[in-house]
């Protein structure tokens, strides 16, 4: 009984901060005020018309000023119920389908806003967390009477390190909140395959450091209808999470290739790999698998800025057999 009344408690607090349930009900109910409006004044212009069409009808039709009368009362009322039950209908009808319409209408907000708090939530969790290892680590030191130098320089190797990584996630929440405006990249006819070139080329001396082999079998240009700034941020992201999640000795390819008109651009690592269970929940924001570092927002740019490109990313991924990242493009001669 106590379990039963809790539920009904929580219920009933859930049900009373429900924004969206109530604006539902605020919509529905002024769906149903105007439309009875619009009942009441055609009912009684209907009920009127038909009084004065039953007026006008001759006492010599009837055997009587009685019968007449009689007539009179008797089809009025019966057309006064008729019209009120119908108007019942009509409302309730309404009820159900303006609560339906409601519905359908505030969904994308109220799924705007769940997503905006989910992000805010993540956000903060992701920002808090460096902080609260800066705090910790240099209150240590602070209560420590006499540290070493080794140790300072440690503590502050370390904040350093918290910052760039608070500082890597406050330019993938700006580019994030770019993207999330609407605005449209500037399109034009660039070379992808010639970006994918300069970025690995760029990206070799951080591959070396773990002994990875870094290069592409991309030989023939491969146009398409793209932004050069937005796929150069695309290709860094995936060949970044390629190095952190290959092992030393590891390899990563780039190959290019056309099919059914469009330039495909596969990106093909050597490394741990994804799980299974993970692997729909990639593009997620801030989601990270178990043992997984970063910001979690880097797969979900690329997402962003290969979708405004008019393109799509897949991922093949098994566990400890390496990662396929798949780019399709609308080829461009």
């Amino acid at each position: 009984m106590k379990q039963s009344l809790k539920r009904c408690e929580e219920w009933a607090i859930s049900l009373k901060h429900n924004v969206f349930l109530w604006a539902r009900l605020k919509l529905t109910f002024l769906y149903v005020l105007i439309i009875a409006f619009i009942l009441i004044g055609f009912s009684l212009a209907l009920y009127t018309n038909i009084s004065k069409n039953l007026i006008d009808i001759g006492e010599e039709t009837f055997a009587g000023p009685e019968a007449h009368q009689h007539f009179l009362h008797e089809t009025l009322e019966a057309t006064q119920d008729e019209i009120l039950a119908i108007d019942l209908i009509v409302l309730i009808v309404s009820a159900g389908l303006g609560f339906l319409l409601a519905g359908y209408t505030l969904r994308p907000i109220q799924r705007s806003v769940e997503a905006q708090r989910m992000f805010s939530e993540n956000a903060s969790h992701e920002l808090r967390t460096p902080l609260a290892v800066m705090k910790n680590e240099i209150e240590v030191l602070l209560h420590d009477p006499n540290p070493d130098k080794e140790r300072i320089v440690q503590t502050l190797k370390s904040s350093v390190e918290e910052i760039d990584h608070m500082t890597r996630m406050a330019e993938d929440l700006l580019l994030l909140a770019r993207a999330d405006n609407k605005k449209e990249l500037f399109l034009t006819r660039v070379d992808a395959g010639a970006i994918v070139k300069q970025v690995i080329n760029s990206l070799k001396s951080i591959a070396s450091l773990k002994e990875i082999s870094l290069h592409h079998t991309l030989k023939d240009e491969f146009y398409i209808e793209g932004n050069n700034d937005a796929l150069r941020r695309v290709f860094i992201n995936i060949l970044k999470n390629s190095i952190d999640h290959t092992s030393k000795g590891g390899t990563i390819t780039v190959e290019g290739d056309y099919e059914n008109g469009k330039c495909l651009l596969s990106f093909i690592d050597t490394g741990s790999g994804i799980n299974e269970k993970d692997l729909p929940h990639v593009f997620e924001r801030f989601y990270k698998g178990a043992g997984t570092s970063g910001t979690g927002l880097g797969l979900s740019i690329v997402k962003e800025l290969v979708q405004k490109q008019n393109g799509e990313v897949v991922i093949q991924s098994e566990k400890n057999k390496g990662t396929k990242v798949i780019l399709r493009f609308p080829h461009r001669a």
